[in-house]
């Protein structure tokens, strides 16, 4: 059924190819100068024995991790056995701490943050990069096929040990999905433009049938401001239903100068305010080149609920309210217009929250990137052998090719910095996707480091892209 299918279909038949990929269709796909690392979290047994003793049942194996290494100047892979992935899983909760801290305190204690992350990313390369670096070869450029914890942690940020972070060796590091991706069509068929949604007025009232306009007099709903204003929620947990959104000012700007950046302004759609919301985006999203939502993110614990339940009643603990647990693409989202009056949508409305789950049934086939210019849009529930469970998972089951996302909080102005130098080196210098995020971080980290300022990955490296790579 499936080859009748792909006989009809070009989109069946892309798909087939992609499914039966193996090992001499990647290594064929390898470029030169490149290598591909596979990290896998296995069971390991210990199979070494004294007199008398059984062998480790497999029952009591130790959970660790391994990287198969894959380059293009050998046919063979070399595997290369890692940690413990208890010592990995604690490495990488810490190097994510440390760096949700320098959010937290705003530069204020610049030399301490940045000395307390390189302590700790230290002890996170030597155990991830330090093992495999020596299998690399000559390699410009390294894929990278996370798995478990590692699907949250930005290699190029780690430091060196002289000072500088390995994106400054010269070595680019790119993300895939699976080995696989590296087998797929250049071509991904799409001819249509630009969408971009941006700085959506999350205080829309004339979205939803329930309410009128704001009468004259009445204070609008407005979240605290804080010095640096971050694109995504930085509450502990919570009630969602809670929650309300400000303004991201510096997100038009940005979406303003990568229409600039695009080049052809008659195939760029750019939508902001009350525009910029759920209804706008899911009829006008599928047949275009690239999507790019400036707004918030958020991604919810397992204990928050997801952001479809409804408010609690009144002295109704969250515990008792019924939640979707099954599906962790109900705890992640973007945030459109009308989102801080959602309490208000109809059965039949969109409230302003996009979820996870929502993306995952749209037709993006064809899409080359989806842009997700927000916070903590690369993170999710993580399960090892399967990836992220969260906006990344969604938009590559939509269909779009390369998902280019955030890995922690980012902050509005410094978002919209990293952002134009990525659509100049796509789409006015040329370069291949792979080259345009690594370029975009070193430029920001290298004019952080002439001015003086703090070096700190938080203000450079919190976004990566994973899918294809050209």
């Amino acid at each position: 059924a499936e080859l009748a299918l792909a006989e009809r279909s070009a989109e069946q038949r892309g798909k087939l190819a992609r499914s039966r990929a193996g090992l001499a269709e990647v290594a064929a796909a390898l470029p030169p100068q490149t290598a591909l690392v596979a990290f896998v979290r296995y069971g390991r047994l210990d199979l070494t024995t004294r007199q008398g003793d059984k062998p480790q049942p497999l029952s009591q194996s130790t959970p660790a991790f391994a990287a198969f290494i894959l380059s293009s100047a050998s046919a063979v892979p070399v595997v290369v056995p890692l940690a413990d992935a208890a010592a990995v899983d604690t490495l990488v909760a810490r190097w994510r701490t440390t760096t949700a801290r320098e959010a937290l305190a705003g530069g204020r204690a610049a030399k301490a943050g940045e000395a307390s992350y390189q302590k700790v990313a230290e002890e996170l390369r030597r155990a991830l990069w330090d093992p495999i670096a020596s299998h690399l070869g000559a390699a410009q450029q390294v894929f990278i096929v996370p798995d478990g914890t590692l699907n949250v942690v930005s290699l190029a940020a780690l430091p060196t040990g002289d000072g500088r972070y390995l994106i400054e060796t010269g070595l680019r590091v790119h993300y895939l999905s699976a080995e696989r991706d590296l087998a797929s069509p250049d071509n991904v068929g799409s001819r249509g433009g630009l969408v971009a949604l941006s700085n959506p007025d999350f205080n829309d009232r004339q979205l939803f049938t329930a309410l009128g306009p704001r009468q004259v007099g009445e204070a609008p709903v407005t979240a605290a401001t804080t010095a640096a204003l971050f694109r995504g929620s930085r509450s502990a947990c919570g009630s969602f239903q809670s929650m309300r959104f400000e303004a991201l000012p510096a997100s038009a700007r940005e979406t303003s100068e990568i229409v600039r950046l695009w080049g052809d302004e008659s195939s760029a759609l750019s939508f902001t305010g009350p525009a910029a919301n759920e209804t706008t985006f899911k009829q006008t999203a599928g047949g275009h080149r690239v999507l790019h939502l400036a707004t918030h993110g958020f991604f919810l614990a397992e204990d928050c609920g997801s952001a479809s339940d409804a408010p609690a009643a009144s002295g109704t603990s969250p515990a008792s309210r019924t939640v979707t647990r099954e599906n962790p693409l109900l705890l992640s989202g973007l945030v459109l217009a009308g989102a801080n009056h959602r309490d208000a949508a109809g059965a039949d409305e969109d409230d302003g929250i996009l979820t996870a789950e929502e993306i995952a049934t749209l037709d993006l086939q064809g899409t080359e990137w989806a842009v997700l210019s927000a916070c903590d849009t690369g993170t999710g529930e993580i399960r090892a052998g399967e990836g992220v469970f969260g906006l990344r998972r969604a938009f590559q089951l939509a269909g779009a090719h390369t998902v280019i996302m955030s890995l922690w909080p980012v902050e509005d102005e410094a978002t919209r910095q990293w952002m134009t130098a990525l659509y100049r080196h796509r789409f006015v210098e040329g370069k291949f996707t792979a080259a345009s995020v690594n370029d975009a971080s070193l430029e920001l980290l290298q004019q952080r480091r002439a001015r003086g300022e703090s070096t700190h990955p938080f203000y450079w490296a919190g976004f990566i892209a994973a899918g294809a790579w050209r």
